[in-house]
């Protein structure tokens, strides 16, 4: 299975799942029964298709196990939905990051892997310049992955293009602003920006330190962010794309421009040390250090 398709797998179903059965009786209940109730007869269309298509999409990502007919949380889940905000959308986007569900070489896109590696790629692009449709026009989804990947070639589960289509380009909206990494204008356009994803990694990404270096700082944020700039999920994606090398060696603008956000709210504070190693940004300025700010 794949995230962005089924069209039926939304994250936000998921979400309702998850929350579904931290209600009941030892955080499980039978199939039938959470269908009966989540999707009941009298719903338009077909809901327990939904119900089936989210089921097996959360029980692939880890969140519950299937003993026969019955389904309940997986271990260390009830404790994410009972602690605070924010705190099961960080759980999920964990678990779309785990290497057990993006071990796929490409063009796979089985598990997470069209996730992670949509999110990759668009994430390379400022503001101004990522897609915001799928089809038609210099800016859409179409044209651009021709740019980076060339034709389309689609077989099965397989693509060379992260998002191939107009069901997968909706479903990649709904995880991008869920997770953190995206956000839609008025027009409806899809904003690249992993400020909010970025805000709640800090704590990880500093380990108990007040400060790190600007590469270590970086690297750290790759580590829990793998889509992010030298990430392993980025750097899968480069090494398949036919983009030709950037001149510029300085983070890409929705980092740059996240970390900016950061610093202004003062979740971090970014020195520039004249003597010390420098990371640049994309409007090349530089910094050496980030320390945790007094939000945090």
């Amino acid at each position: 299975m794949a995230l962005l398709n089924p069209p039926e797998i939304r994250p936000s179903g998921i979400v309702l799942i998850t929350r579904y059965l931290a209600c009941q009786r030892g955080q499980q209940d039978t199939v039938e029964r959470l269908g009966a109730t989540l999707a009941p007869a009298s719903l338009p269309g077909d809901p327990q298709s939904d119900v089936t298509a989210n089921l097996r999409a959360g029980t692939e990502l880890g969140l519950f196990s299937r003993d026969d007919d019955k389904v309940r949380l997986a271990d260390g889940v009830l404790t994410a939905v009972e602690g605070e905000a924010g705190a099961l959308i960080t759980l999920l986007r964990r678990r779309v990051f785990d290497d057990s569900v993006n071990n796929a070489p490409w063009p796979s896109q089985v598990g997470a892997r069209d996730l992670t590696s949509a999110l990759s790629w668009f994430l390379t692009f400022a503001a101004g310049e990522a897609p915001i449709r799928q089809e038609a026009g210099p800016r859409s989804a179409e044209t651009l992955q021709l740019a980076d990947f060339g034709p389309r070639q689609q077989e099965g589960e397989s693509s060379n293009w992260p998002i191939g289509n107009s069901t997968r380009w909706n479903g990649f909206r709904r995880w991008a602003c869920t997770l953190g990494f995206a956000w839609a204008n008025p027009k409806g356009h899809l904003i690249p920006d992993p400020t909010v994803a970025v805000r709640d990694a800090l704590p990880d990404v500093f380990g108990g330190a007040n400060e790190l270096t600007a590469q270590e700082f970086v690297k750290h944020l790759a580590q829990h962010l793998p889509i992010l700039d030298g990430g392993r999920y980025r750097e899968f994606v480069a090494d398949n794309w036919k983009r030709p090398p950037s001149e510029n060696r300085g983070l890409t603008a929705p980092l740059s421009d996240a970390l900016e956000r950061l610093s202004s709210e003062k979740s971090i504070v970014l020195d520039d040390r004249a003597d010390a190693a420098r990371v640049a940004k994309a409007d090349g300025s530089t910094f050496s250090h980030a320390r945790i700010g007094a939000s945090e």
